[in-house]
């Protein structure tokens, strides 16, 4: 038997692979020219927790997260919750008077060179579950010669994402995989407007930023707090994520 070939059906698949290709391409491209633009984030907490009336002895813990420099002075934003393990301990606690208070005693974000370069905890806010870090400039020294990436901004082309829109989320592997840097391909489950915008992504990790395929910087994944509790995991837009960036400044100065 014959096999019959359209030509138009033909044309349509060409087209499909050569547009796959050329977005694969500007994906790799964004990593290999911004890999470092992700970084781990390490912090030791001293935990003070209280529940049905007593205090229990204080504890520390050291915790790592993935986070995104959004400025050319290290400034970097991140997941509150994966630093911060106060919703985890409150849902533990069989006592609903419980409370945990959380002290940073050291912040570091880990370069890919091995270098640790001393920051500071500038806010927390528990409603979007941000944390945004800056390097301690009164300890230069420490980290000198350090460049930090920042996440590349509006590239070209830019549009509000849309439903089925293909992107990716950058990110970094843990220690024991060498940092090494990854992609993740996913895509837009959907689009909420309001009361707050948010993109639903799938295949992504909180504290990662997620570029359309232009290689536009969309936002910072997250989680979706809900009664001071993460829930599902977003997407907060870029914009958003800078204008607060903007008001850390202010209110640090």
């Amino acid at each position: 038997m014959k096999k019959i070939i359209f030509p138009g059906l033909l044309s349509l698949v060409i087209l499909i692979h050569v547009s796959a290709q050329k977005h694969e391409n500007v994906w790799r491209e964004l990593l290999n020219k911004h890999a470092n633009c992700v970084t781990w984030v390490s912090v030791t907490v001293k935990l003070e927790i209280s529940a049905g009336g007593r205090s229990l002895p204080p504890q520390e813990q050291k915790l790592e997260a993935l986070g995104t420099i959004i400025a050319d002075d290290g400034l970097t934003v991140l997941s509150l919750t994966k630093v911060d393990p106060t919703a985890d301990i409150l849902s533990r606690l069989r006592s609903r008077s419980g409370s945990v208070n959380v002290n940073y005693t050291e912040v570091n974000l880990l370069m890919q060179d091995g270098t640790e370069v001393p920051a500071k905890l500038l806010l927390k806010d528990s409603d979007l579950d941000l944390a945004y870090v800056l390097p301690i400039k009164e300890r230069k020294e420490e980290y000198k010669g350090v460049h930090f990436e920042k996440v590349p901004q509006i590239i070209k082309n830019f549009k509000t994402p849309s439903i089925l829109d293909e992107v990716i989320s950058m990110g970094k592997l843990r220690q024991t995989l060498y940092r090494q840097s990854t992609l993740r391909r996913g895509w837009v489950n959907a689009v909420i407007e309001k009361p707050r915008k948010y993109y639903v992504i799938e295949n992504t990790s909180p504290g990662t930023p997620v570029f359309d395929r232009q290689g536009n910087w969309l936002g910072v994944v997250v989680f979706k707090m809900v009664g001071s509790r993460p829930s599902e995991i977003v997407t907060l837009p870029a914009a958003d994520v800078l204008e607060i960036a903007e008001q850390v400044r202010t209110r640090s100065q």
